[in-house]
């Protein structure tokens, strides 16, 4: 029998697993070689341990699947584990090896399963926003004065009234320079004062620079910022309401989710896009609802004059969330925030998406070309398609349906099994990619429903339309400015329609 040869006798009639025609391994070797066994044999069934426990953590799989990938994971394990511990590899050295590399393939993949359960752990963590969340201040002049900020002691420097950060401010830029502060009631006298030399110059949030821009183009161009610095804000209003819902006692609640698009590469500032998503995972349904960036609203808690909708960002998403609320009458569950970085980090992350378009056209930025039909777009050509609006007789109307179009092929390439094939990529790119109030456990109760029911979702797109005006705002005092007036029914069939997609 085998087991009673000699280990320095070798013969040529025994199979393979004997080490036919080959010298048995010298005494170190083998000792060696059964040590590395029973090494790769106890790292086998830890990893396969830690993979699991990673997946169970990450409440990312269905309970069915995690039980029956334990199952089969840790017996695979506990098998090859085994026969690898037993197996001695002088005498059945082809045994041994095949063990060996099954153990260290198993090995491999519990590591490799490990890593992505974490990443996506951190990135579901990473994409919340800090209670830490800064807004930027810019003290500004006109380029006629000394470009010094030491040079405004003593002198008159413009602030903004209802600015809801006004003591923070104050007390950061009389702790860099004294100054004589001047309150003043709206952006627009705020330009116009600095223009005129009534005032040396001016503090003010660095997202009402983009406000100047549009509306105040010569003045933006006539002032230099002498210094910035960040605060931490006290909110969007002085008595801030809104909070994100705490998660759903089942994955497949109903939720309404704002995704608010900012005009930068930052996350502050106007919010050019402002569509409400409302999700019903039970019905697998999926309702886009466009509102027009000019949409003429009353910011909420202010009185007065209304604003833009767009402006609202510049207080902060909460803003934007609570005057959405307001408008339509509903509860708005949760928020995501994105840039002009995010929509192209992302479409190119998946790999690009298809898009249909019902106009020809060339875009306004990048001068790319898009035909009437169906388009597919990288990152770049993906943004350019989302921001145009000045190629249509719509206008922001069009440039709306079109954002929702970016977003269905979202859906559609993230409902895609063969996603996953890309995770590291998409991980990558996305991280610090967009903001989101929507908890953690929210989000992989998401994932866990779309595994497990693999929902074929079915989505919907409307918008609420107005007339055009030329009227003042809350934000630019009484310079008139370019605004849509809603048109109530477009807005209460919007409601109507809310309220059926939330009831399934």
């Amino acid at each position: 029998m085998d087991d009673e040869r000699p280990d320095n006798v070798t013969t040529g009639q025994d199979g393979p697993d004997s080490g036919a025609g080959r010298p048995a391994p010298a005494g170190g070797s083998h000792r060696f070689l059964a040590t590395l066994g029973k090494v790769l044999a106890g790292l086998t069934l830890v990893a396969a341990v830690v993979a699991v426990a990673m997946v169970w953590r990450s409440g990312l799989a269905p309970i069915w699947w995690l039980v029956g990938g334990a199952v089969v994971a840790l017996a695979l394990a506990a098998a090859v584990g085994l026969s690898l511990w037993r197996t001695q590899p002088d005498r059945h050295p082809v045994r041994f090896g095949l063990l060996t590399g099954l153990s260290v393939v198993l090995i491999a993949a519990s590591l490799v399963l490990s890593h992505v359960m974490v990443a996506l752990t951190d990135f579901t963590n990473g994409i919340q926003p800090t209670t830490a969340a800064t807004v930027r201040y810019d003290v500004i002049a006109l380029k006629t004065h000394s470009p010094d900020i030491a040079s405004l002691a003593g002198q008159a420097v413009g602030q903004l009234e209802g600015d809801p950060n006004l003591d923070l401010v104050r007390a950061e830029l009389n702790r860099l320079v004294q100054v004589n502060l001047v309150d003043l009631a709206d952006p627009g006298l705020l330009a116009e004062l600095v223009q005129d030399g009534s005032v040396a110059g001016a503090v003010i949030n660095d997202a009402y620079l983009s406000l100047y821009e549009e509306n105040l183009p010569d003045f933006y161009d006539a002032i230099w910022i002498l210094h910035s610095f960040d605060i931490v804000p006290v909110g969007p209003t002085r008595s801030p309401t809104w909070s994100p819902t705490p998660a759903p006692a089942s994955a497949s609640a109903p939720f309404v989710l704002y995704i608010s698009g900012v005009d930068s590469y930052s996350y502050s500032g106007r919010s050019d896009v402002n569509i409400l998503a409302v999700v019903n995972p039970g019905s697998g349904r999926i309702l886009l609802v466009s509102t027009p960036r000019d949409y003429y609203v009353q910011l909420h808690g202010t009185t007065g004059l209304k604003d833009k909708l767009t402006h609202a960002g510049i207080y902060g998403v909460e803003m934007s969330v609570e005057t959405l609320q307001d408008l339509y009458q509903i509860p708005i569950d949760y928020w995501l925030r994105i840039n002009f970085g995010s929509v192209v980090r992302l479409v190119d992350a998946v790999g690009g998406i298809e898009v249909y378009s019902d106009h020809a056209f060339t875009s306004s930025h990048q001068h790319y070309p898009f035909v009437q039909g169906w388009n597919h777009l990288d990152g770049d050509h993906a943004l350019a398609f989302a921001r145009e609006r000045y190629s249509f007789a719509g206008g922001d109307r069009v440039r709306g349906q079109n954002q929702e179009r970016i977003i269905e092929a979202l859906v559609r390439r993230f409902s895609d099994p063969t996603i996953l094939l890309r995770y590291g990529s998409i991980l990558d790119s996305l991280q610090d990619a967009f903001l989101t109030s929507t908890p953690g456990d929210v989000i992989t109760g998401l994932v866990n429903h779309q595994l497990s029911q693999r929902v074929d979702w079915q989505i919907e797109s409307i918008s609420v339309n107005g007339s055009d005006a030329m009227e003042p705002t809350y934000s630019m005092g009484n310079q008139r400015l370019y605004v849509m007036v809603p048109d109530l029914a477009t807005v209460q069939a919007a409601r109507d329609h809310i309220a059926q997609v939330l009831a399934g």
